[in-house]
């Protein structure tokens, strides 16, 4: 079986977003590109190097838009066409386009060619009688979101100088023209003569002769573009065999990936495409090497909150290994701030890693502990953990004084923002961030915090005992916390975890963050049982919500306040393996439909309608291409539904 045929996901003009579809021009670059708006072929072309959530092409080209003549044989015609199929497949996609207004049909491919650069090759259908012979122009516009781009023929490659890029173009056609206007190039096409060979402005238009008298008839069309060289363009025109060779090679590395035994194949299919996100966001670093983006055409960069789903995803896999971890590690801990702060996250285009975020006090979840064990499992790496063990005392006692000794001392961790925990609107910690009511407060102690304190001195423990030193004082202050939380957090009366609010006040909605206790297994049986209402009515057909219906603050379609995340299907699947086995399977069915809701992964969507949810001031949340947090969490969460214990230390 082709693993690659079988992640093929159909796709129309409904996307949510279109970079949900997206094909990369190499493996470890950044260009990529996406489909334009569905009333014609053509595709966007992107080179951000800074994180944002705007989709900003710096480059569209499209195909067909125009022909000349129209059917009077004077001017020009706008074109219309519509898609029979829309297929997306990794490093590929494939699309049927009938045009209304003239006799043609388009088989279009655009892929990501084998040697490099993208390959863009349609099959024109003649459909016009002998008696009525196809006789046309057609045109092919590429925009530019510089209006002076530089555009020159160097070996009949067309090399387009813009924004500080250069886009290489080959083509067949040899007639071509720049300018400065939509209106001047149309004016231009109105008179079947788009080709006056000026060299700057904002619009490129080719001009291609189409000529056939035989019905049924295939004409060929081949594009190749690059950012990288002219050579790879006129390759990429020139490739045959364009699926053959991505079959080859996804199906090569996906064999060698950590099979999931026993699946369906509709687990497999959301799984692999679960990996298949991951390598998407592929990226050479100059600087750190071999990398995976938090989310290529939004997050640049690494979040502490996403480590554990990072080495998830890339210890076994063999294109990146654990040696991605170390690094990672490496540079939070590396530029660890003087009272002992750690970052929450790193950008790619920043001089001093993770200085943006240095300047501030946000912390995220600390999993770095536990996350080095795991590394230390993949490799026996003790040097790595000798290195690192000093920086992480100094990051709990910075926990420790910022996050409980300045506040009430409860051998716990509180939180100054819901930012503190990657939660980032859920309801229950509305207080602190924005305020609720009327009243804002400076901090508050949730659940995941209490666990991830337990969890992190259960780890240093560890750490303690590999290296030779004593282990006793980190079991013991892990012991306390355990204690603290049960003390202070536990609500009999709604047999959850709760957020102690800065007045005293215990608020108990039942969410994501009372999941995290459960997930680490810090739970007794016995409570847990309790639980089992509350964790069950979190349960939806896309997956665990964040907030379950009815809470204070519920909102099914927005954010943190009551969708599913990847995160809180991984958090919902350890902690049915831990106590609800009965549950397991609901989970793994519920995040099964979510991966395959959508073509890519995405960060959030409503547990009930599959609707993809929207942030707080309304932005509908990204597409996936979020390999940490999003593909990292669900591959994880499938493979703790088939036996795998991801967040065993």
């Amino acid at each position: 079986m082709s693993i690659w045929e079988m992640v093929c996901e159909k796709f129309d003009e409904k996307l949510p977003r279109r970079t949900a579809v997206l094909v990369k021009e190499e493996d470890w670059g950044l260009p990529f590109a996406y489909p334009c708006e569905f009333g014609g072929i053509g595709w966007n072309l992107d080179y951000r190097e800074k994180t944002t959530y705007d989709e900003a092409p710096i480059v569209t080209v499209r195909f067909g838009d125009y022909t000349y003549p129209d059917l009077t044989g004077k001017v020009a015609a706008r074109s219309t066409c519509f898609f029979r199929k829309m297929e997306y497949l990794p490093g590929l996609v494939r699309r049927e386009v009938a045009f209304s207004n003239i006799g043609l049909e388009a088989r279009e491919r655009f892929a990501q060619s084998t040697g490099g650069g993208w390959a863009w090759h349609l099959d024109l259908t003649n459909l016009n009688l002998p008696h009525k012979p196809l006789r046309k122009k057609l045109y092919a516009t590429v925009s530019f979101v510089d209006p002076q781009t530089r555009v020159r023929d160097e070996d009949g490659v067309l090399s387009c100088e813009t924004s500080g890029k250069t886009l290489y173009l080959a083509t067949d056609t040899g007639r071509w023209g720049v300018y400065e206007t939509t209106e001047d190039y149309q004016a231009a096409i109105a008179e079947g003569k788009a080709a006056n060979r000026r060299t700057r402005g904002k619009h490129l238009v080719l001009e291609l002769e189409l000529a056939s008298e035989e019905y049924g008839e295939t004409l060929a069309v081949r594009f190749g573009m690059s950012f990288q060289s002219a050579e790879k363009a006129r390759r990429a025109a020139a490739a045959r065999n364009l699926e053959a060779g991505l079959q080859r090679k996804w199906d090569t590395w996906f064999a060698k990936l950590p099979p999931l035994e026993g699946a369906s194949e509709r687990d497999l299919k959301a799984y692999y495409k679960c990996w298949w996100t991951v390598r998407t966001n592929y990226y050479r670093h100059p600087r750190w090497g071999k990398s995976v983006l938090e989310a290529l055409p939004v997050y640049r960069g690494f979040w502490q909150w996403g480590l554990p789903a990072a080495e998830w995803h890339s210890s076994p896999n063999p294109e990146i290994t654990p040696s991605f971890t170390r690094r990672v590690l490496d540079l939070f801990l590396q530029y660890q701030r003087a009272d002992g702060y750690v970052t929450h996250a790193i950008y790619l285009d920043e001089e001093e890693p993770g200085s943006s975020w240095a300047r501030g006090n946000i912390i995220q979840t600390p999993h770095i502990p536990w996350v080095a064990l795991r590394y230390f499992a993949a490799t026996d790496d003790l040097k790595s953990l000798r290195r690192w063990y000093p920086h992480l005392v100094r990051y709990y006692e910075y926990l420790n004084r910022s996050r409980d000794e300045e506040f009430l001392g409860l051998h716990l961790w509180a939180i100054i923002t819901s930012f503190d925990t990657g939660l980032d609107t859920t309801s229950v910690l509305q207080k602190v961030t924005y305020g609720e009511d009327g009243v804002r407060e400076r901090f508050c102690y949730p659940a995941i915090f209490a666990a991830e304190r337990c969890r992190y001195e259960q780890a240093m423990a560890k750490m303690a005992r590999l290296l030779g030193e004593d282990e006793e004082p980190w079991l013991r202050e892990a012991e306390a916390t355990k204690k603290a939380m049960d003390r202070v957090l536990w609500d009999s009366g709604r047999k959850w975890y709760g957020v102690l609010h800065e007045d005293g006040s215990l608020d108990t909605r039942v969410g994501v963050d009372g999941l995290f206790p459960l997930a680490y297994g810090l739970v007794k049986e016995s409570r847990a049982r309790q639980m089992r209402r509350n964790f069950a009515s979190l349960l939806g057909p896309y997956g665990a919500c964040t907030v379950a219906p009815g809470e204070p603050g519920y909102y099914a379609g927005t954010y943190w306040r009551g969708p599913v995340w990847p995160k809180s299907c991984s958090m919902a699947m350890a902690a049915a393996r831990n106590y609800y086995p009965e549950l397991v399977d609901e989970v793994r069915e519920g995040l099964v439909n979510f991966l395959l809701r959508y073509p890519n992964v995405w960060e959030c969507m409503n547990a009930w309608t599959g609707e993809i949810a929207r942030g707080d001031m309304g932005l509908m949340a990204t597409p996936g291409v979020s390999s940490n947090v999003g593909a990292g969490e669900a591959l994880g969460a499938l493979r703790m539904a088939y036996g795998t214990d991801m967040l065993e230390f």
